[in-house]
């Protein structure tokens, strides 16, 4: 258990010393539909208005993208939370995804990560067998392309650049990216073929069915996403500060491509979009800290009782006293509260 030892009497009365007005406050964020939900795949002829969004692979498949069938969410999230902040006064307490399974006992329920070597073909060298059935859905940051943002690029925006069809690889406006701490992004929609694994913000979870079992239709997939990661933390922060989360749902359960949305067996999810009169849409809550980070209990003020409070939480090891968000309570957040506390 963290304890105080070691810091002297003189710092921390140089803490005591501060009291003053902050700005710490919590808001519950509660999104019941997107703002913005589009079915991205090229064949998709009327965007924007289709009642489901189908997530599939086109693994390998030449003029396709690995992620072919894809479902991109946008929130206009500046509407409950300050936007324009510097990113360090936004705290991420937590961040939850739902979105709700259209199709019937068709996909199978995956919940683990797979490696992109068990797609390979068997005679690859590298291949490695998927320990468990199914393909896990799975969320990614947005990266544009083509002049497009995050700002510009709306529902009925073109898929992108020409030729759209027949499609061209790596050519979508709006592609799925991995990113990192620093902001560094990796383009993921060919990564089967590009030979890299490189997870996303989440995998999609449900408690209704057991891992490998067909998904019924009503089944609500629920992505958590980490604050202790940096990358994840890093694009929400960048999102509050711009007013907008966009995100993308997608999976590498294998189909082939066409006008329908990949032919034979359907064995991937489907997913209900915002117009789908069922009324069943994806869903976002986001739960922050906007503003001083030293005002640790969230009163509006800097004093004493922040200081307290935080001895208190990082004494008995709480996940509160986990200040940078590492998922670690140690000498690396006192420092950290130590300096926000004092600025």
């Amino acid at each position: 258990m963290p304890t105080l030892k070691g810091f002297s009497v003189a710092a921390v009365a140089g803490m005591l010393g501060i009291a003053g007005t902050a700005s710490g406050q919590e808001i519950v964020v509660n999104f019941g539909s997107p703002s913005l939900d589009r079915w991205m795949y090229p064949f998709n002829f009327t965007p924007g208005l289709e009642t489901q969004a189908s997530c599939f692979g086109a693994i390998e498949q030449a003029g396709f993208d690995d992620r072919d069938g894809e479902f991109l969410l946008g929130f206009n999230v500046g509407a409950q939370v300050p936007a324009g902040l510097p990113l360090d006064q936004y705290r991420i307490v937590s961040a939850r995804l739902t979105a709700v399974v259209l199709n019937d006992l068709e996909a199978r329920y995956d919940p683990t990560f797979d490696t992109v070597r068990s797609l390979y073909q068997t005679s690859h060298p590298d291949y490695q067998p998927d320990a468990d059935p199914g393909r896990p859905v799975e969320v990614y940051a947005c990266g544009y392309r083509n002049g497009w943002t995050l700002q510009t690029f709306g529902e009925r925006s073109p898929f992108g650049g020409a030729p759209i069809v027949p499609p061209a690889e790596g050519a979508r406006n709006v592609f799925p990216v991995a990113i990192d701490g620093s902001g560094a992004t990796i383009d993921v929609s060919r990564q089967v073929r590009q030979r890299f694994d490189a997870p996303g913000l989440s995998i999609g979870t449900t408690d209704s069915v057991n891992p490998g079992e067909l998904m019924p239709a009503g089944t609500v997939m629920t992505f958590e996403f980490s604050p202790c990661d940096p990358g994840t933390r890093l694009y929400l922060r960048q999102a509050l500060a711009a007013g907008r989360l966009n995100l993308l749902i997608t999976s590498l359960q294998p189909a082939s491509g066409g006008p329908d949305g990949g032919s034979g067996d359907r064995t991937y999810p489907q997913f209900y979009t915002k117009e789908n009169a069922a009324g069943l849409p994806a869903t976002l809550q986001l739960v922050v800290r906007v503003g001083d980070s030293g005002d640790f209990n969230g009163d509006g003020f800097k004093d004493f009782f922040d200081y307290a409070d935080f001895i208190d939480a990082f004494e008995s090891g709480s996940p509160e006293a986990d200040f940078n968000q590492d998922c670690f309570v140690d000498f690396f957040d006192f420092d950290d509260f130590v300096g926000a506390f004092e600025r």
